[in-house]
């Protein structure tokens, strides 16, 4: 269904990759310390934060899984992001934001397990956060691979594997120089990328459906439940719904590759200015590019199911000159580069910062810190290129399941940030408890949820079990809360 042109694609998405390992190289030449490699010596301005936290947030889902499953279901479709996604940056901005940016400039917080480390005064809930990070982050990571996998196979001809390879490289390159700064200033690109990804599919599809009466009428002759809600299928009941707008806005609290945004941010003005940049970029962005996955019922009739993903790159295809096709598909690239290196970041810090320096090795010096930290970098980026090769499952139904696994620290985080009796057994249970819910409910018991994505019930879960245990446990120390209340 797609023309490979090998060419224009090797000379356009090659210019970009270039351009990132050059970022990188510039940024290597700036980090010369721990701080700056973990959070760029807490010194991110707006357009920096804004964009880098917007670009993180959107991945292969965003560009190729949601619009596919839009394509499959209908207008009901959008509601996957929309609004969600506009929310998830203000929420966490007005409930953790301001405090963080405080707390991290005042003890020196580099990630999120320095934050939990200290609230709750111990290692364990470090090895606990970090034992997570590996677990759900990892497929995350690896979802990214998959859809440049499918981008290589589908313009060029090439194996799959191709194209997991050659990201997966890209991004241990640059996040192995520079750290968090070659992740921001490359996430910088990739969100003005991406932007601009989504109004040249958006105005192609249009243009090629004939116009939105002429789209609408094509579309209401396949089916007239793509037009209306809950969708083809029945696929956006109300609890669906709901649970889309809260799994990405409230939950996005407990992301450790977005928590960390916040220590990077000079101040409590570059993060509000941040906040509005990146949630119009995210609002603009999500709704044109899931319209797109709309508006291909139309003008791309009978896709196979199993080949959904590829609806924007054809849109693309078919509709631009080879290069140009090729220079918005690094768009597509961009938007799982720029969630593969935050996270990248936050995983290696796990193994090397909150496992061996403050478990393994309290003595491990900063520089040697770092030169663990590149030597992970580069082992978790091999073990993410072996997990795109092999392909579990869809990139949508991936990184669904590894977002809902991270979400439940939002409980901890929270409960730690607002109420001083919050304790250390009560934030290690209440994870715990979660999770083994949330994957009860994930693989066997799935009525459970009422209709509701598997992390409402287990948070709510947590929630209770947090509370509970706190009561009856031994409550923080009087220094601990001087730090974080006083």
């Amino acid at each position: 269904m797609v023309t490979p042109t090998p060419v224009p694609f090797f000379i356009m998405v090659g210019l970009y990759l270039l351009s990132m390992a050059v970022i990188g190289i510039y940024a290597a030449k700036k980090t010369t310390n721990l701080r700056e490699f973990f959070v760029m010596n807490a010194k991110a301005g707006a357009i920096l934060s804004g964009l880098a936290y917007f670009s993180t947030q959107y991945s292969m889902s965003t560009f190729m899984g949601v619009p596919g499953t839009c394509y499959k279901v209908g207008y009901a479709g959008l509601a996957i992001s929309v609004p969600g996604l506009v929310f998830s940056m203000i929420i966490p901005a007005l409930f953790i934001g301001r405090k963080l940016i405080a707390l991290g400039k005042k003890h020196k917080f580099l990630t999120m397990a320095d934050y939990l480390g200290d609230r709750y005064d111990s290692q364990g809930i470090r090895v606990l956060l970090a034992l997570m990070m590996l677990f759900f982050l990892i497929p995350l990571m690896g979802a990214q691979t998959i859809g440049a996998g499918v981008i290589v196979n589908v313009f060029t001809g090439l194996p799959y594997w191709v194209g997991v390879v050659a990201m997966g490289v890209i991004v241990i390159f640059y996040c192995m120089s520079g750290g968090i700064r070659g992740a921001i200033l490359t996430d910088a690109v990739q969100g003005t990328l991406m932007v601009g990804t989504a109004i040249v599919t958006f105005i192609l599809s249009v243009a090629m459906g004939g116009g939105f009466s002429a789209i609408n009428a094509k579309i209401a002759s396949v089916s007239p439940e793509l037009l209306t809600f809950p969708g083809k299928g029945n696929y956006m009941p109300w609890q669906n719904y709901v649970s889309q707008i809260v799994l990405w806005s409230f939950f996005t609290i407990g992301q450790p590759q977005l928590f960390t945004k916040f220590f990077a941010m000079k101040n409590y003005r570059v993060m509000f200015r941040a906040v509005i940049l990146g949630t119009l970029g995210m609002w603009f962005a999500a709704t044109l590019i899931e319209w797109s996955g709309v508006n291909a019922i139309a003008i791309l009739p009978n896709i196979d199911p199993k080949e959904i993903d590829r609806v924007v790159p054809m849109i693309l295809q078919r509709g631009l000159n080879p290069f140009f096709a090729s220079l918005f598909i690094s768009g597509i690239v961009a938007a799982g580069m720029s969630t593969i290196d935050s996270v990248l970041i936050m995983t290696t810090g796990a193994i090397s910062r909150d496992i061996y320096q403050k478990v393994l090795n309290k003595h491990a010096t900063d520089e040697q810190v770092m030169s663990i930290s590149r030597v992970v970098t580069v082992i978790i980026g091999i073990i993410v290129i072996i997990f795109g090769v092999y392909r579990p499952g869809t990139i949508f139904t991936i990184i669904l399941f590894a977002f809902g696994g991270m979400g439940l620290f939002v409980v901890p985080v929270l409960l730690g940030m607002y109420w001083k009796k919050a304790t250390l057994a009560g934030a290690i249970s209440s994870v715990i408890a979660g999770m083994i819910l949330m994957l009860l409910i994930q693989f066997q018991y799935k009525s459970w949820a009422m209709g509701f994505h598997p992390l409402i019930v287990s948070a709510l879960f947590a929630f209770l079990v947090m509370v509970v245990v706190s009561q009856f446990t031994k409550p923080p120390a009087e220094a601990v809360l001087a730090r974080h209340f006083d």
